[in-house]
C-alpha cells in the first residue's frame, strides 16, 4: 500500500536529520501507542544527555506529506534546537 510506504519513508527522513544533528549520538525509537505519536531518543554514549523527540502520527500519516517535505519542515523549524532547549524532556512535533 503506497500510504504505509509514505509514513515509513517520512520516519527515515527523521532518521537521517536527526543523525546530522546529533552526530555521535546513538539512536533509540519506538511506538508505544502505535498510531498516535512515535519517540525518538538521542543519547550521547559517553555523558548519557539525551534529547527526545516525539513525533505526532497526523505529521507521518498526511497524505500531502513526503520525505522532502520533511525533512523541509524539520529544518525550517529547527527541531533539533528546540529538542536541545527541552533538555531531556519530550519536544511534540
Amino acid at each position: 500500500m503506497a500510504e504505509d510506504k509514505d509514513w515509513i519513508e517520512n520516519l527515515q527522513a527523521i532518521r537521517d536529520y536527526l543523525a546530522k544533528q546529533f552526530p555521535g549520538f546513538v539512536m533509540t525509537e519506538g511506538s508505544s501507542n502505535p498510531g498516535i505519536l512515535h519517540k525518538f531518543t538521542m543519547t550521547h554514549p559517553k555523558t548519557c544527555e539525551q534529547f527526545k523527540l516525539k513525533v505526532g502520527w497526523p505529521r507521518l500519516s498526511e497524505k500531502s506529506n513526503n520525505p522532502q517535505k520533511t525533512e523541509r519542515s524539520l529544518v525550517h523549524g529547527d527541531v533539533a534546537r528546540k529538542m536541545r532547549q527541552q533538555k531531556g524532556q519530550y519536544f511534540y512535533w
